[in-house]
């Protein structure tokens, strides 16, 4: 299931999210948007929430794609929120905080290949 992470989410919904998933732990969740304003609260739960899944369209703090990154490489997805977002900034983000490899493939790809069994 994918949700809406952005405004108008609040903190108090990404906690709510969090604990669905926690309560349905079968059941991959992803948070679009590295909840806009709450991306760290996000990647706090998303750290203890093993089916808690980041996506990083719009995050406009290059920071924050890093640490989500960092602290979730087989969890994190590339996004770009086209039309509203720009495909080619998006990457170029990803690609600025990480180093060719696993986890740039991963982050561009390979994660949401192997959620959806595609690989």
């Amino acid at each position: 299931m994918v949700v809406h992470g952005a405004a108008p989410t609040t903190a108090a919904d990404v906690r709510t999210l969090a604990d669905l998933a926690a309560r349905y732990p079968k059941v991959p969740l992803v948070i679009s948007q590295l909840a806009g304003a709450h991306w760290m609260l996000v990647i706090e739960l998303a750290r203890a929430t093993l089916n808690l899944h980041l996506e990083l369209s719009t995050a406009n703090i290059v920071f924050a794609i890093r640490l989500a990154i960092h602290e979730l490489p087989t969890r994190t997805f590339f996004g770009s929120d086209a039309p509203y977002g720009d495909p080619v900034v998006a990457r170029t983000a990803v690609e600025r905080v990480t180093s060719p490899g696993e986890v740039r493939d991963r982050v561009l790809g390979g994660n949401l290949t192997e959620l959806l069994g595609l690989g």
